[in-house]
């Protein structure tokens, strides 16, 4: 298990992590501390404990609604993904074209005898 330095609002911490995983971790805690030291700046420094929890809500609320705009985008994608199967599944019936050829057929033969007339 590989070790990493971060910092959360001027405080070090030794945080342990997966080899390989290291770069994550502390882009992770940066993004975090981001949060923290804007909350900090706006209601105060009233206690690591209550930044880091009102820190971690702020992140949790951002991760639930990109999980809600994902939800609907995969369901927009399996929407469009079923009418584009309809659509080549249609594009293969060979119905409407023996309808139009059959129709064609009787036009000509309307247009010969209307010629003929």
């Amino acid at each position: 298990m590989a070790k990493v330095q971060i910092e959360i609002n001027g405080r070090r911490y030794a945080i342990g992590c997966d080899e390989g995983q290291e770069d994550h971790v502390m882009r992770l805690a940066r993004y975090f501390d981001e949060h923290v030291k804007r909350l900090a700046s706006s209601v105060g420094q009233i206690g690591d404990q209550r930044l880091f929890l009102m820190g971690a809500l702020i992140v949790a609320d951002e991760m639930n609604e990109l999980k809600v705009r994902l939800d609907k985008a995969e369901a927009e994608i399996a929407r469009l993904s079923d009418i584009r199967a309809q659509a080549a599944q249609a594009a293969l019936d060979p119905t409407p074209v023996t309808a139009l050829d059959s129709a064609a057929g009787r036009l000509e033969a309307l247009a010969a005898r209307l010629e003929q007339a």
